[in-house]
């Protein structure tokens, strides 16, 4: 067995090197981006699949509701949240089109989507920024271990926490701490 104080303080430092690692200009360009769809008072949308869901859901809530003292405050919507639009369109489509179909019905040009992933190859995000590229709406995302397809679909509105591939916590940890400064930096900005 291994010893878990071990175990810990390697989670400890990986996570802080994670955090140290970060492109800085990366985060910064997402900021700027969501603060631009706030001034042209259209939406950002959020996705993710499992932590990645949960990420999403705190992310959304923080940037909108956080910003409703504002006088223009930040309109978000997590997809992961309409359990029954997101079990309707599995069921009488597939999983993979949970996210574009809601796209389809909501995403204007000049909305802003956002997929979280750790893996970067979510079927169901891939066909989300696909869509959402047609349909003029801008495209970020969050990634980790390398990235995926999804890092390569957007390429310069990303923000990747290198990891080995399988350390979901630690991608999740990084991304959590990401959307936290992003709120921030919202915050600060007029």
């Amino acid at each position: 067995m291994k010893n878990l104080k071990q175990l810990i303080t390697n989670y400890f430092l990986q996570a802080e090197l994670n955090l140290k690692n970060l492109q800085i200009n990366e985060i910064e360009r997402v900021v700027h981006a969501i603060n631009s769809v706030r001034q042209s008072n259209k939406v950002v949308y959020i996705a993710g699949n499992g932590g990645s869901a949960s990420t999403a859901s705190h992310f959304a809530t923080d940037i909108g509701v956080g910003s409703l003292s504002r006088a223009n405050p930040i309109r978000t919507i997590s997809l992961c949240d309409n359990s029954a639009a997101i079990t309707a369109i599995a069921n009488d489509s597939n999983y993979s089109v949970v996210f574009e179909n809601q796209l389809k019905l909501l995403g204007n040009q000049g909305d802003m989507f956002i997929a979280i992933s750790a893996s970067g190859n979510s079927e169901n995000l891939i066909k989300a920024v696909n869509l959402a590229k047609t349909i003029g709406v801008d495209c970020y995302s969050l990634t980790g271990f390398d990235g995926g397809k999804l890092r390569q679909l957007t390429r310069g509105k990303n923000v990747h926490v290198e990891t080995p591939i399988g350390t979901y916590g630690l991608v999740e940890d990084a991304h959590l701490a990401i959307c936290h400064v992003i709120t921030d930096c919202l915050r600060s900005l007029k």
